[in-house]
């Protein structure tokens, strides 16, 4: 009698780890970090803008957007299409690489 119970709990126990795994890696998988919701449209200033990357719709965001991230660490999201944003994109990417650059955009492209 008492191998049933501990069958039963082992049982229980082993169903549970699975329920748990299974619920980890469906509401941890579909989790998108770090995206824009909105864009807006006015002009970020260059002297304020230390590097940039752009996000796409469909890899894991809803929006489409280059996001700039300021010399204070602050990320702005512009919409991809504008001339200011593609103008401003060209400014960062010719300016020489510093250090306080390096370490402030570490994982977006520079």
């Amino acid at each position: 009698m008492a191998r049933c119970g501990f069958l039963s709990l082992f049982m229980g126990a082993w169903i549970t780890v699975i329920i748990i795994s299974i619920n980890m890696d469906v509401s941890l998988g579909d989790q998108a970090v770090d995206c824009c919701l909105k864009v807006s449209s006015h002009i970020i200033p260059k002297r304020i803008v230390a590097c940039y990357r752009e996000q796409r719709k469909g890899d894991g965001c809803l929006i489409s957007a280059v996001v700039f991230r300021t010399r204070k660490g602050r990320d702005l999201c512009a919409p991809p299409e504008a001339a200011w944003v593609q103008d401003l994109m060209n400014v960062v990417d010719a300016r020489p690489i510093k250090k306080f650059k390096e370490d402030l955009c570490q994982g977006m492209k520079a």
